[in-house]
C-alpha cells in the first residue's frame, strides 16, 4: 500500500513537473516561433512574426532580384525574376511558423514543442508565383524570330460585302511552366541561365470558331453625308468609325457605343469641332461623333436589333431624319443595343467622300422586314430677342442669331408588320435674337460759304485732263455680284449639322 503511494506521489510530482516546464515554454514562446523551425534554410526559431517576416522578406528579395538569364536559339536576355513576373508572399509562411505548437489539441502542441527542440521543423516556403502576361512581354524580343506564332481564324468582308475565313493557324509558342521550373526552386544561388522550351500551340479562334457564328450575309446598311471640307470633324467621324470597325456581337450580348469608342480626348486623337452643350452650338473635343452614333442606331433599327439605350439632341440637327438621331457624350450619353438575333452580328463602317456607311452584317435566314417612320406632332416657332446695342445707331438692326424651330417628334419601327413606338422626342427652338441700336446719330456739320469768309488769292485755273476712255460711273464690276449670299445652305429651320460628344 505504502508502495502505491510512493508511486502515485512520483507520478504526481513528474506530472507537475511536465505540466510547469510545458506551460513554461508556452508562455516563453506566446509572442514568437518556436526554435528550431526554419523556412526552407532560414532560420526563424525564437523571432518574432515581424523579425521573421523581415528575415524571409530579405532573402526573397535576393531571390527575385538575382540575375538570371535566358536562351532562345543564339539569342540571349538577361533579367531577373521580378522584371518576368515572380512574386512571394511572406506572411502566408510566417503565419504557418508562427502558429506551430499554438493551435490544435495539447497533445499536438507539446508534440510539436518537442519535434521543435528536439530536432528541427521545415516549413516549405510560400509558393512563388507568375504573372506569365508579364513574362511573355518581357520575353518578346527573345521569342518573336522564334518561328510563326498561331493565327486565329478571322472573319473578312470586302468591299462588296462578300463575306470569307481566313483559316486559323497553328504555331510555336514559349513553354513558359516548363521553361521556368529551374527558376521557381527558393535554393542558393539564385543565379540561372534557363533556354526557353517551345511547343506547338493551336490558335485561340479556329476556323469552326468562326463558322458556327453564322454570319453570312448583310441584314441591314445606314448612310448619312457629311462635308468633308470640315477637316477636324471629318477626322473625328473617321477615327470613331475606325473603332467600331469590325465589332462582333455575341448573341445575347449588349453593345456599348462609348464602351467600344472609348473617351473622346486629345490624348487618344480626337480634335475641336462644332458640338451641343448646354443646348448651343460651340466648339468642343470629339464634334462629330454623334454622326457616327446616329449612323450606327439607324443600321441597328434597321436590322431589327433591341435598343436598350438612346438619347435625342436636345436641338434638331440635319444628317439624319427628327427622332432617328443618337446623341452621345462619353460617362453622360451612350447608345446601346442588344444582339436578339442567335447568331453573331459584324458592324463593317466605311468613311469616304463624304459619306459615312454603317453595315450590319449576321445570319440572313433571322433576317427581318424592318420600316421606319417619324411624325412631326408640332413645330415650335422661336421667340424674338430683341437687345439694346449702344453701339448701333437708332434705327439700324443687326440679326444675331436667325433662330431655329423646335419640334415634338413621335419615331416608329414596323417589323414584319408589326408597329412598335421607338421614342417621342422633344427639340428645343433657339430663339432669334436681334440687335437694335440706341446710339443718337451725329449732329450735322454746319453750313460753309455764309459770307464771312475772307476772300482767297485767284489761283492758276487747271490745265484740262485729257479724257480717259469710256465713263460709267460705277466701280467696274456690275457684273453677277452675288458673293456668298447662296453658300450657307439654309434648309428653313436652321437645324446644324453637329452633334453633342462631351
Amino acid at each position: 500500500m505504502k508502495k502505491k503511494l510512493l508511486l502515485l506521489g512520483i507520478a504526481a510530482v513528474l506530472l507537475v513537473v511536465v505540466v510547469s516546464g510545458v506551460s513554461f515554454l508556452f508562455l516563453s514562446y506566446k509572442d514568437k516561433i518556436l526554435p528550431g523551425v526554419r523556412v526552407e534554410w532560414i532560420d526563424v526559431g525564437g523571432l518574432t512574426k515581424e523579425e521573421a517576416r523581415k528575415k524571409i522578406e530579405l532573402s526573397q528579395q535576393e531571390f527575385l532580384s538575382a540575375p538570371v538569364e535566358l536562351v532562345a536559339g543564339e539569342n540571349k536576355l538577361e533579367t531577373t525574376r521580378a522584371e518576368l513576373g515572380f512574386s512571394m508572399d511572406a506572411e502566408k509562411v510566417v503565419d504557418k511558423c508562427y502558429l506551430l505548437g499554438k493551435s490544435g489539441s495539447l497533445f499536438k502542441r507539446i508534440d510539436q514543442f518537442w519535434d521543435a527542440y528536439l530536432h528541427q521543423i521545415e516549413v516549405p516556403y510560400q509558393e512563388v508565383k507568375v504573372d506569365y502576361s508579364k513574362a511573355e512581354k518581357i520575353l518578346e524580343p527573345l521569342t518573336k524570330n522564334i518561328g510563326d506564332k498561331p493565327q486565329n481564324a478571322r472573319l473578312v468582308i470586302d468591299d462588296r460585302d462578300k463575306i470569307s475565313i481566313i483559316p486559323g493557324k497553328p504555331g510555336l509558342t514559349a513553354d513558359l511552366e516548363s521553361s521556368f521550373k529551374e527558376l521557381l526552386s527558393f535554393n542558393k544561388p539564385f543565379t540561372a541561365t534557363v533556354e526557353l522550351q517551345f511547343r506547338e500551340q493551336e490558335p485561340e479562334v479556329t476556323t469552326e470558331d468562326v463558322q458556327a457564328m453564322g454570319i453570312n450575309g448583310l441584314l441591314a446598311s445606314y448612310s448619312t453625308s457629311f462635308d468633308a471640307s470640315n477637316i477636324n470633324r471629318s477626322h473625328n467621324i473617321a477615327l470613331a468609325s475606325k473603332a467600331l470597325n469590325g465589332s462582333l456581337v455575341k448573341p445575347g450580348e449588349v453593345f456599348s457605343f462609348n464602351g467600344r469608342v472609348g473617351p473622346r480626348t486629345a490624348k487618344r486623337g480626337y480634335r475641336e469641332a462644332i458640338i451641343i452643350e448646354a443646348n448651343q452650338f460651340v466648339p468642343g473635343l470629339g464634334g462629330g461623333v454623334c454622326q457616327v452614333s446616329t449612323t450606327l442606331y439607324n443600321a441597328v433599327l434597321l436590322a431589327g436589333l433591341e435598343i436598350v439605350e438612346r438619347s435625342n439632341h436636345s436641338l434638331a440637327i440635319a444628317y439624319a431624319p427628327l427622332g432617328r438621331d443618337a446623341a452621345v457624350s462619353y460617362g453622360y450619353q451612350d447608345l446601346k443595343f442588344r444582339n436578339n438575333m442567335d447568331s453573331y452580328i459584324y458592324i463593317k463602317t466605311h468613311v469616304g467622300r463624304g459619306v459615312l456607311t454603317m453595315k450590319i452584317f449576321g445570319n440572313t435566314k433571322q433576317k427581318k422586314k424592318v420600316q421606319l417612320q417619324t411624325s412631326i406632332n408640332s413645330v415650335i416657332q422661336p421667340k424674338v430677342i430683341t437687345k439694346k446695342d449702344s453701339n448701333l445707331l437708332e434705327g439700324k438692326t443687326v440679326v444675331e442669331n436667325s433662330g431655329a424651330k423646335g419640334y415634338r417628334v413621335s419615331a416608329y419601327r414596323i417589323i414584319d408588320g408589326t408597329k412598335h413606338l421607338l421614342s417621342n422626342d422633344y427639340y428645343r427652338p433657339i430663339n432669334r435674337v436681334v440687335r437694335v441700336g440706341t446710339k443718337p446719330a451725329p449732329e450735322p456739320d454746319p453750313p460753309k460759304g455764309n459770307g464771312d469768309d475772307e476772300p482767297q488769292e485767284p489761283g492758276q485755273p487747271q490745265e484740262p485732263e485729257e479724257p480717259v476712255g469710256d465713263d460709267n460711273g460705277g466701280n467696274g464690276d456690275n457684273g453677277d455680284n452675288n458673293g456668298d449670299n447662296g453658300a450657307k445652305g439654309d434648309n428653313g429651320d436652321n437645324r446644324e449639322n453637329d452633334d453633342p460628344t462631351g
